[in-house]
Order: structure tokens, then C-alpha cells, then sequence
């Protein structure tokens, strides 16, 4: 019985170690090292937000010094709300570009990375060139753009369309509009590219190997099989998208100047124009301003649109 009530020792292995977790005072010793960073962020974009706010509630015009710096409160606002008539027709204008170009943007770039997924000889060699594009400044494409294709005199779209009986177009008086939404589409391009051609590559080769044994075709296996499985890659670049261009300034600056009229002036533009062209400092920071609640609502929304989906797939 002695032998029996003895406790049975089990034999320990070497690598059977408890696993030592770090103290919490530990961790919460490291914990100022994220306060650089957090410093850095505050000084280049809260404070600045914040100033802005400020002049926005202030009447400042650099050209009568003589009437100081009054305190209007929502005035200015009040003003572009209501008052402005360049202001809605101005929105119209950035909603367009930002939708034209996002929509050309996401064909042409997916029309690349289906083509670009193919086994080819030099594939990489051709993914390098296509990203070309993205990594040139906006305004030397822009340059490119207007001095060397589409130029009323010496472009070379004018000159291609000039051996099918069509006579020059002056594409940035004629359609001012459209021909910044196809810059800003090609500079954009090369990163849908590059985020469906991931998408496209985690793709499983069963299943799409499986809808040819069912009979589909190409376009079938792409829409119903392929373009689901897509969708964050999609979700991703239309975010992304969306924010920058919204910021589109250097393609306007450098082709049409916000014209003809205010043909192709942007939101973004347009607060330039209003702050180094008029110097209504005021009434340029309200513009700010409202830029960037319109961007920040659009971002939250789309990213609590992709939450709630992936939520309830997962649920």
C-alpha cells in the first residue's frame, strides 16, 4: 500500500520548459518609444489641421491688410454652402474625376493583370515596364502628356488621327475634363495592376481548373469564379485610389490651369486659386477644410463598408 499511495513521478523531457511571459511592467516600460513617431505625426498634420480650422473662421485677405484679422465664425462656410456659385459645379467637377478615373483605371489596370498573369516570355521584363507610369512625378506625365501626345500642332494621337481623315483636336480646350480623368486613370493603372495581379496570383489553380472542366469560358471563369474571389484586392485599390486622387493637383496646374472657365478646377484647385490668386487666406482655409472632412467621411465610410462585409462572412 506504501507503494501504491506514493506519487507517480513523470519523467520530464528536455525541451518541456515553461514558457516565461514577460511582465507586464516590463512591457509598459517600453511603451514611450511610439511617443517620437506620435510627436512627428502631431507636428506635420494636427497642428496644421488645427491652424487651418483657425484661419477658417477668420476673414484674411492678404491684399486689404488694413482690415486685420476679424473673427467671422462659420461665415466663410456659410459662404461657400450658399453663396459661391463656383462651388457645387466645382465638387461636380472632383466627383467626376475622381469616379472616371477610378472606373477607367480598374479596367485597364485589371485588363493588364489578367494579361500580365499569362505564362509569357519576359513577363517580369513587362511588369517593370507597365509600372512605369506610377513611379513618374504627376506633373512631368502631365508634361509628357500635353507637350508630346496630345498636342493640338505636334501630338502624336493628332498625328496618328490625321491618316484617318480626322483634323486636330485640341483635346485640353475641347475636352478639358476628360482628358485630365485619362492622365490621372494612366498614372493610376500600374497600382490596380499591381493589386489584382496579387489577388490574381492567390487564386487556387483548382477551382479555376475546375470551371474549364464545367465548360466555361475565359469570360465566364473571370466573372463567375475569378472576380469574386477579388474583391479585397478590389476594395483596396479603389480605397487607396479614391483618396489620392482626390488630391489631384499637378496634372490640372500643368495642362488646362483650371480652364477653360472653371472646366477642370477641383476642390484642391480651387483652394489654391483661392488662397495665391485671390489671397481670401479665410475662405481658401474653409475650402481646406471641408477637402478634408469629404475625404475623411469617404475613407470611414469605405472602410466600415469592407468591416461590416467581412464581419458577417465570417459570422
Amino acid at each position: 500500500m506504501s507503494q501504491v499511495n506514493q506519487a507517480v513521478k513523470v519523467p520530464t523531457l528536455p525541451d518541456m520548459r515553461k514558457r516565461v511571459v514577460p511582465k507586464a511592467s516590463s512591457l509598459e516600460g517600453r511603451t514611450w518609444l511610439h511617443l517620437p513617431a506620435l510627436a512627428y505625426m502631431i507636428v506635420l498634420t494636427q497642428i496644421p489641421f488645427l491652424l487651418a480650422v483657425w484661419f477658417s473662421l477668420h476673414a484674411w485677405n492678404l491684399l486689404v491688410p488694413s482690415e486685420g484679422f476679424p473673427f467671422v465664425g462659420l461665415a466663410n462656410y456659410i459662404t461657400e454652402f450658399g453663396k459661391d456659385p463656383n462651388f457645387w459645379p466645382i465638387m461636380g467637377n472632383t466627383l467626376q474625376l475622381v469616379l472616371g478615373s477610378i472606373i477607367v483605371a480598374l479596367v485597364s489596370g485589371t485588363v493588364l493583370a489578367l494579361l500580365l498573369n499569362r505564362p509569357i516570355r519576359g513577363r517580369s521584363v513587362l511588369r517593370g515596364i507597365a509600372i512605369v507610369p506610377f513611379l513618374v512625378t504627376p506633373s512631368v506625365m502631365a508634361l509628357i502628356w500635353r507637350d508630346l501626345f496630345l498636342s493640338p500642332t505636334s501630338g502624336i494621337v493628332n498625328w496618328l488621327l490625321h491618316f484617318i481623315g480626322i483634323p486636330n483636336v485640341a483635346w485640353f480646350s475641347t475636352f478639358p475634363l476628360q482628358s485630365i480623368i485619362f492622365i490621372v486613370a494612366w498614372e493610376w493603372t500600374p497600382f490596380v495592376m499591381l493589386v489584382i495581379l496579387a489577388g490574381l496570383q492567390s487564386v487556387p489553380g483548382e477551382v479555376i481548373e475546375a470551371a474549364k472542366v464545367d465548360g466555361a469560358n475565359a469570360f465566364a471563369t473571370f466573372w463567375r469564379v475569378v472576380f469574386p474571389l477579388l474583391r479585397k484586392p478590389y476594395e483596396i485599390a479603389i480605397l487607396f485610389g479614391t483618396i489620392f486622387i482626390f488630391q489631384t493637383f499637378g496634372e490640372i496646374y500643368v495642362t488646362t490651369a483650371g480652364g477653360p472657365g472653371i472646366a477642370t478646377n477641383t476642390l484642391p484647385y480651387y483652394t489654391y486659386r483661392t488662397a495665391l490668386n485671390s489671397f481670401q487666406i479665410g475662405q481658401a482655409a474653409s475650402l481646406g477644410v471641408i477637402g478634408v472632412i469629404v475625404a475623411i467621411l469617404v475613407a470611414r465610410g469605405m472602410l466600415r463598408l469592407m468591416t461590416e462585409r467581412t464581419v458577417s462572412e465570417r459570422g
